[in-house]
């Protein structure tokens, strides 16, 4: 039996379609100019409005306030709950990029990485059952000169999305993925962000 049906099917489907944006920025930089970049750190900061549906991040925050299950979701929304959940999740996305673009942008001119996350998507298994949802983020990424702050160029509202398994078989499947993988569903997200972003800056192709 299909859970993920009519209206229900639409609009998981709109909101994943919704995350992953429909933009794609220029990349002015000419060849020489990428060469001579050197990453030197990433800064990463989160939009007033930025949507969080990350449930590792909520059950952390209910576990340090001891709350119920039902109590949960409405104590994360609230100023504190939300700048727990992302004074844990900014330093994981900090961490990740960095070690997936140092070595990559290996230059002589000392560059910095500014992220304003928008959006940090990981529908939990009773979502995907029922409604369907998938993971990804949507941020906006801006290279600054590291010594004079100026901005070198900008993507803004960059998204990575990776499909994820829907309804109960697939999310049955997923739930095995997950568990044999070396990285966690959290680190593969922000990981294939930082491959989006390497290969749109250095002009590769994915």
């Amino acid at each position: 039996m299909r859970l993920l049906l009519g209206p229900a099917r639409i609009a998981a489907l709109g909101g994943l379609l919704a995350l992953a944006g429909c933009v794609t920025a220029e990349n002015s930089l000419s060849q020489s100019d990428i060469a001579s970049l050197r990453l030197t750190g990433v800064a990463v900061s989160f939009a007033p409005d930025a949507r969080l549906q990350w449930e590792e991040g909520v059950r952390a925050y209910a576990n340090s306030k001891s709350l119920m299950d039902d109590q949960m979701m409405a104590a994360s929304e609230t100023p504190e709950g939300r700048a727990y959940i992302q004074a844990m999740l900014g330093p994981r996305i900090k961490t990740g990029l960095e070690q997936t673009l140092t070595s990559q942008i290996a230059g002589t001119r000392p560059v910095r990485l500014e992220i304003t996350v928008k959006n940090f998507i990981m529908a939990s298994a009773a979502q995907r059952v029922i409604i369907g949802g998938g993971r990804g983020m949507i941020a906006d990424a801006t290279l600054v000169d590291a010594r004079s702050g100026k901005v070198l160029i900008a993507y803004p509202a960059l998204s990575a999305i990776l499909a994820t398994g829907q309804g109960i078989v697939g999310t049955m499947v997923q739930a095995a993925i997950d568990s044999g993988a070396a990285q966690s569903p959290t680190e593969k997200v922000i990981v294939h962000y930082g491959e989006v972003y390497r290969n749109w800056l250095l002009k590769e192709r994915a």
